[in-house]
């Protein structure tokens, strides 16, 4: 049997530690998911808002509001083909919980963005974070996000997004992310108001956490 000298296992040893040097440095990222060391750096979770999503509260605001879905909500993620029923007037006001339970209850099955948290603000600002897996649609993105901005009324039928912070893993997006996801956001969101018939905005601001809008909403949908 050969017997390994001493300088090989030194040799075999750097190159095991620079391996996993390399492998740690990529899952601190976030943006790629490497068995355990993902885990071990807690870089596979998105950032905790401290909002806690739950499904009751889910069902308490579709009851509150008088919004019917046609099957399960888990149909209706944020790439879905939804097709609403005619608009009515609706003053609403939602919190931080109720839309982190509506959101989770509609894409941690089939959507795109998953374990979504989302904290209101003041001033019209809005925390976002989840776990993003955007391959299917064609770009490369699997991990945690972050965004933070605002949201606020465009027009009558649309809204303007606009991020002032962003991450992917633990890495801060650059300027060019930023304004692509800005973009698409905005674009992604007035498209499906724009599918929703005699949708109408009054009012919408965001205040001490609670979201609140006036106008004219869908109250059924259907996929």
């Amino acid at each position: 049997m050969t017997t390994m000298s001493s300088s090989a296992k030194k040799n075999i040893a750097a190159v095991v530690l620079v391996v996993v040097i390399i492998l740690a440095g990529i899952a601190a990222t976030g943006v790629l998911y490497v068995p355990g060391l993902s885990e071990l750096m807690g870089t596979n979770a998105p950032r905790d808002l401290g909002v806690k999503a739950d499904p009751a509260v889910f069902s308490a605001l579709l009851a509150r509001e008088n919004v019917k879905l046609t099957g399960p909500a888990s149909n209706y993620p944020l790439t879905a083909d939804i097709r609403y029923g005619p608009a009515s007037p609706m003053e609403v006001t939602v919190s931080s919980a109720e839309l982190t339970s509506l959101m989770q209850s509609t894409n941690n099955a089939n959507g795109p963005l998953k374990n979504m948290q989302v904290r209101l603000g003041s001033n019209n600002q809005v925390e976002v974070s989840a776990n993003a897996d955007l391959e299917k649609y064609g770009y490369p993105l699997k991990g945690p996000v972050y965004l933070k901005g605002t949201l606020a009324k465009a027009g009558p039928g649309s809204v303007k997004v606009t991020l002032s912070e962003g991450s992917l893993g633990i890495l801060p997006a650059p300027g060019f992310a930023l304004q692509q996801g800005e973009d698409g956001l905005e674009q992604q969101i007035n498209k499906q108001l724009a599918s929703m018939p005699g949708m109408r905005i009054d009012t919408l601001s965001i205040e001490n956490g609670q979201l609140r809008y006036t106008g004219a909403f869908p109250r059924t949908a259907t996929v």
